[in-house]
């Protein structure tokens, strides 16, 4: 092997050298930059449509519970099932003798929802056992409207016990996607009370 020969197979011997590894491993963790940053966005975008999926579903359940509680008020007793003193637009209190017995002091008899402003929340309060839960939350209102038989709207909450029906309008903030703005979704549910004055039916 002569001189020449033996000089061109170190130099094959011999690999990268420090800059073409430096390049390539700038090269490498620009790549992998890229795909984090692709990655976490993509989570990212997946969280805000769940939050968004989120929120509507936990007020829908709220407002299908609440129409459903107030539906059933008066159940058992003699009048509507109101209680004027912890009614307003914003909280609504009924009670109802689920099971017949002599008092309406079991669980679920005696139920409140309440729209608490400062915390954008809607609280359920079972006033028999004591407990509270908040039960949606990022509500930016919450009206309940007391209306006679003929749909009005009763203005004097001491005309409460005389409601046939009760309008529930919430409205719940969603918070903005890939694809949509951040947005207000309003929900509304008409409720006939079983035992209004002029239900016929007083079982």
């Amino acid at each position: 092997m002569n001189h020449q020969a033996a000089k061109t197979l170190t130099r094959r011997q011999s690999g990268f050298s420090l800059l073409e590894l430096l390049i390539a491993m700038t090269i490498c963790l620009v790549g992998m930059a890229a795909a984090s940053t692709l990655l976490a966005s993509s989570f990212h975008v997946k969280m805000r449509e769940n939050s968004r999926s989120d929120a509507l579903a936990a007020t829908q359940r709220t407002l299908n519970n609440m129409s459903r509680e107030i539906a059933n008020a008066g159940y058992g007793l003699a009048d509507n099932g109101v209680v004027v003193v912890d009614c307003s637009s914003t909280s609504i209190r009924v009670r109802a003798n689920l099971n017949n017995n002599a008092s309406v002091n079991d669980t679920d008899e005696d139920i409140r929802y309440l729209y608490q402003s400062a915390n954008r929340v809607i609280v359920r309060y079972d006033n028999s056992s004591g407990a509270s839960t908040v039960v949606a939350n990022n509500i930016s209102s919450m009206t309940l409207t007391y209306r006679d038989i003929a749909g009005n709207a009763i203005t004097n909450s001491a005309s409460y016990p005389t409601a046939e029906t009760i309008t529930i309008d919430v409205r719940v903030d969603l918070p903005a996607s890939q694809d949509e703005p951040a947005s207000v979704v309003r929900l509304v549910s008409d409720v006939a009370l079983r035992n209004a004055p002029n239900t016929l039916d007083r079982s």
